[in-house]
């Protein structure tokens, strides 16, 4: 029996699918997508990405993650796929919609993205050659060798890291925990743009000892890798869980900071000067976010206008 090597269920492809898909299948040159809207890149998130520009956002259907949260689960965890309606494109007539809304990127998102490798692909080769960035929002539930084929064609990701557990990933989302992080390795070591964002569920990943170990298991890769920590709204099969405390969110990134990571945001509660982006030599504004609005103060030449030590991020 076959099975498709997408992602690290190893589904057999003559059977259904953890995704409700046959990406083994996926015709390059025809693309079924669900949703596709012009979002500030910032929603992503990505904060160190090309900031105050509009992305390209693509969904398309299935996920290969059972999450009982799952905010887009009408697309990723649909009762039945057949049922969802979808608009087929060519890689070029998604190219040409960001170029003539002079787009600088195209974001896969909203459902998981990878589980169509071949899609992401051969688009990112035609919007290369016109110098738009793609961008691949993940849960991080790859195969190594889905990773190879993509890694040399995305240009920035935010990998969605549920918790530093293994119980966690088994019991909300039906997976496993390492090849999400083999993932944020695997971005980070091989030159994309990395961002992690973390879901705050109030009982399941909000102790401070599983912030922690987060924290530090970043801080092995890179203490320069954003970190956005977010607050959880009831969803799905999750209904009964309240929100997350917005204070809860905010002593995360406090916590974060302490121990040197050098870009930690809060997301999902009341803005404050803790979404801004401030210089690491300095601590001058660098980018400042407020009500939707950006105001990006980074030299032409990538660096701090007040002392013009290097910044990191990606203009």
């Amino acid at each position: 029996m076959i099975r498709c090597h997408i992602c690290p269920h190893h589904c057999y492809i003559d059977k259904e699918s953890i995704c409700q898909q046959t990406p083994v299948f996926d015709e390059e040159n025809t693309i079924y997508t669900t949703s596709i809207a012009v979002d500030p890149i910032e929603k992503k998130p990505l904060y160190h990405f090309i900031p105050n520009t509009d992305t390209l956002s693509i969904g398309t259907l299935g996920c290969n993650l059972k999450c009982l949260n799952c905010q887009n689960h009408t697309i990723a965890q649909p009762d039945n796929s057949i049922l969802v309606p979808t608009r087929k494109y060519t890689p070029e007539q998604i190219v040409d919609y960001a170029i003539k809304n002079n787009m600088p990127s195209i974001s896969w998102t909203y459902n998981e993205p990878t589980i169509h490798p071949e899609w992401i692909i051969s688009t990112a080769k035609i919007a290369r050659d016109h110098d738009i960035k793609t961008v691949v929002v993940t849960n991080g539930y790859s195969s190594k060798i889905t990773l190879r084929k993509l890694v040399e064609y995305v240009d920035a990701v935010n990998v969605d890291i549920k918790a530093m557990s293994e119980d966690f990933y088994s019991d909300v989302c039906s997976a496993s925990l390492e090849p999400v992080l083999n993932s944020v390795e695997y971005y980070y070591n091989h030159g994309v743009h990395t961002e992690v964002t973390n879901l705050l569920i109030p009982g399941y990943n909000d102790k401070t000892f599983q912030i922690n170990k987060l924290i530090d298991y970043l801080l092995e890769i890179s203490d320069r890798i954003p970190l956005h920590f977010t607050r959880f709204y009831p969803n799905f099969k999750m209904m009964d869980i309240d929100p997350t405390d917005p204070d809860k969110v905010v002593l995360a990134c406090d916590l974060a900071a302490y121990k040197k990571i050098k870009y930690v945001y809060p997301g999902n509660i009341p803005p404050s000067h803790k979404i801004n982006t401030y210089c690491k030599n300095c601590r001058h504004m660098l980018i400042k976010r407020s009500g939707g609005q950006i105001e990006n103060h980074i030299t032409s030449k990538g660096a701090c206008p007040n002392c013009n030590h290097k910044v990191d991020v990606v203009l």
